[in-house]
């Protein structure tokens, strides 16, 4: 049963267009399709998200002939099956999500699976990314997919061919807005039936020769293959750059005269400080310059005077690439990194460095030089790198084998991380990866660890047993069931979920990555509730440390929130029962009151049918709850209420475990302080986000400040828990043992 439908990206890499990845979507056609595919595409041209995709790209472009056509039993290596995890996650992000209230599973397939071989009901969307300013789709029909209308079968299809296949446009609903959903997709290219063909060879493709003008070489110039470093300084790189820049008689002289002087300057015997004085007062010089260091980047040879013209080049760059220059040692690029990190450098990349340890890492990021032994010392302390990186927020770390991802969970939990094994680790679905996967907690101080959610079902809303004199929850009466309740059960059953949180959250991606969450919750177009763990993965994975409002930036998937299996609740930590949230450590905690009824009017209608349901008995009752001037003391709320606490050192006088409750602004504030570094600027512009954002939040939904909340706290972190109902066994919970079991049973999607 579905509407299946598969989605793949392709690029040309080194002449010849290849597959990059694949997934599956079990329902996925009309409008929706059009929606999911127009998210794709902007989180494809996504300024933040623009150097991991070129430097996943420059990855390819480095994988041999035998990589491209190894047989099946090569490629179902968890490594080769998703090779480019950013790609693949921005794929699954663009296709699964939407802050509107969308989400739906979808699966991983391998990156090599062809256009026909998914089960299929409704064609399949394309993505070519060769030009990242250019990213471009088509939706293709193979076979005859279920629509109401025909359309022409092997060509790129348009949004609005796709659509009309299915719709007449001026007959549908005005609510389900097609017109203007169309109208994103204007300007935006097809993906060519050249590329497809080049892509899938066997295919039978229908060519178009009006198609020539918009085909690969004339986009990109001679054989498709997009713009190299020289002609587009700081994109993808995908052909080997030469030696040196051949002065062509086509130039102007001044541009000839410029070649001539950087020939000079890059001539190592030269002092570069002196030279440059006069040539920074010409305005295309440093552009230049910065081409040129790109351009010769692979064989530069390292020495002072190219680390003086590099701290020039890059002065001004706000993402910093130091991938290509591998000629360079751990302390040239320590002492550059040194140099750039208090200026305008945001994010610093270094990819595609195999023999980079993390010593070395260290030692760069400690922008300092220093020996084996000090190296080890700075990884053996925790939160060291917070101090001394500056301005720096993101670093990118793709396809650095030695760079373990329990490194980056101990010291770089702070930093938007872009890493190769940490993308991956949530992908590795259970049709091709069957091992246990190890939990990952990041640490260090003031690192937000866990996320609490603590569910209250609409009858228990309704369960006047439930409520103290002046209306409030009574906790201590409340049981846990983590089995299915019934719908008129008096007591159907607290439930609550504990997750590790095992991807870096710096301070301002955990308020926005919040602020997400509770949006995504309370959208009045909210589907299956059941799936909101998911969705959470999401809400924490598209939100960045250095961009607000709307945001298509992408980062990894927290594993314990994606293989989330509902079906399987003995896997699930549970709350209580011996969890600890270590002192110094973050938590956040969300108490969701009626979180199974849709909105506030069905849980007033779920009220009436708790009453009537006891028929006489349940009016007495009624008649009997709380109440103050004739007017009922409480009233049954759909609410989603959040709390920021801390874990304090306990007291000596108690064996209680304490905690500092805060809300979004009172975190940001007490975090941020506490670093040697003035981020009173940074204070202020986050807590006045909050501000403005919060107004954004319905009736009953905001910070949990009723005064029960730090018995809440001390129930849920404490031996003893909720009471727990008659059908559940207690047990001793070890939190990485169980989410190792539960990432082994998951079948569920990427």
């Amino acid at each position: 049963m579905g509407q299946r439908h598969q989605l793949f990206v392709i690029a040309r890499i080194n002449g010849r267009y290849r597959q990059l990845c694949a997934i599956h979507h079990q329902w996925l056609y009309g409008h929706t399709a059009l929606r999911r595919c127009r998210d794709t595409l902007n989180i494809f041209e996504n300024a933040t998200n623009r150097m991991p995709l070129q430097q996943e790209l420059t990855i390819a472009a480095k994988k041999d002939d035998d990589f491209w056509d190894a047989a099946d039993s090569y490629r179902t290596d968890k490594n080769s099956h998703i090779p480019f995890p950013f790609i693949m996650t921005c794929l699954i992000l663009g296709a699964s999500f939407n802050l509107d209230g969308y989400f739906h599973g979808v699966l991983v397939e391998p990156f090599y699976m062809a256009y026909d071989q998914g089960d299929n009901n409704n064609g399949i969307t394309i993505f070519d990314i060769t030009n990242l300013d250019n990213v471009r789709y088509c939706f293709v029909d193979f076979f005859g997919m279920e629509s109401k209308r025909e359309v022409d079968l092997m060509t790129p299809l348009s949004a609005r061919t796709y659509l009309e296949a299915e719709y007449v446009l001026d007959e549908v609903d005005e609510e389900v807005g097609l017109l203007p959903l169309l109208d994103t997709f204007k300007g935006r290219h097809l993906v060519t039936t050249s590329a497809l063909s080049d892509t899938w060879p066997d295919g039978e493709w229908q060519h178009d020769p009006v198609e020539e003008a918009d085909s690969p070489a004339n986009i990109f110039g001679g054989d498709g293959t997009a713009a190299t470093a020289d002609e587009n300084p700081g994109r993808i790189q995908l052909k080997e750059p030469a030696a040196s820049v051949q002065t062509d008689k086509t130039k102007s002289l001044r541009d000839q005269s410029m070649d001539s002087f950087l020939d000079l300057l890059l001539d190592p015997s030269q002092d570069p400080s002196a030279l440059m004085a006069e040539a920074e007062i010409l305005t295309d010089f440093v552009p230049k310059l910065r081409r040129r260091l790109y351009h010769q980047a692979a064989t530069l040879p390292p020495s002072a005077s190219h680390l003086i013209l590099l701290e020039k080049a890059l002065q001004q760059d706000i993402n910093v690439d130091l991938s290509p220059f591998k000629l360079f040692s751990v302390d040239h690029l320590s002492n550059l990194v040194a140099k750039l990190r208090n200026g305008t450098m945001r994010s610093v990349n270094l990819s595609d460095m195999p023999d980079l340890t993390e010593d070395d890492l260290a030692r760069i990021l400690g922008g300092h030089s220093t020996s084996t032994k000090q190296a080890e010392g700075v990884i053996a302390s925790s939160g060291n790198f917070i101090e001394t990186m500056g301005n720096v927020a993101s670093i990118i770390l793709l396809d650095t084998p030695k760079i373990s991802v329990d490194f980056v969970a101990a010291h770089l939990g702070h930093y938007d991380v872009w890493h190769s094994q940490l993308l991956r680790r949530p992908l590795n679905t259970s049709h091709h990866y069957d091992e246990e996967l190890p939990a990952l907690q990041f640490s260090g101080p003031n690192t937000v660890s866990q996320l609490v959610w603590v569910g209250i079902s609409s009858m228990q809303s309704c369960d006047s047993k439930l409520r103290m004199p002046d209306g409030k929850i009574d906790w201590s009466d409340l049981k846990y069931s983590v089995e299915a309740s019934s719908r008129f059960s008096r007591n159907p059953g607290l439930k609550y979920r504990n997750y590790l949180l095992d991807v870096p959250l710096p301070v301002a991606k955990t308020a926005h990555g919040l602020r997400r969450l509770m949006q995504y919750l309370t959208s009045p177009k909210l589907g299956w509730f059941e799936d909101w763990p998911k969705a959470a993965a999401r809400c924490f994975a598209t939100t960045s440390a250095v961009e607000e409002g709307v945001s298509y930036s992408v980062g990894p998937l927290s594993s314990t929130f994606t293989l989330d299996n509902d079906r399987h609740p003995d896997d699930f930590v549970q709350v209580g029962k011996g969890m600890y949230l270590k002192p110094g450590q973050w938590a956040i905690v969300l108490i969701h009151e009626a979180y199974d009824a849709k909105n506030q009017a069905a849980l007033d209608k779920r009220e009436l049918e708790a009453v009537n349901m006891f028929g006489p008995r349940g009016q007495e009752e009624m008649k009997q709850w709380p109440a103050e001037d004739g007017v009922r003391a409480f009233k049954p709320l759909k609410r989603l209420r959040y709390a920021f606490a801390k874990a304090l050192p306990q007291s000596e006088s108690s064996d209680q475990q304490r905690f500092h409750i805060t809300d979004v602004p009172g975190y940001v504030k007490h975090v941020l302080a506490e670093t040697s570094k003035d981020r009173s600027a940074e204070i202020e512009r986050l807590c006045a986000w909050w501000e403005k954002a919060s107004l954004g939040f319905g009736e009953g939904t905001g910070y949990y400040e009723d005064d029960d909340r730090a018995g809440i706290l001390q129930r849920i972190y404490s031996d003893e828990g909720f009471d727990m109902g008659s059908s559940t066994k207690s047990r001793p919970i070890d939190p990485f043992e169980d989410i190792a079991k539960m990432m082994s049973r998951s079948r569920t999607d990427g």
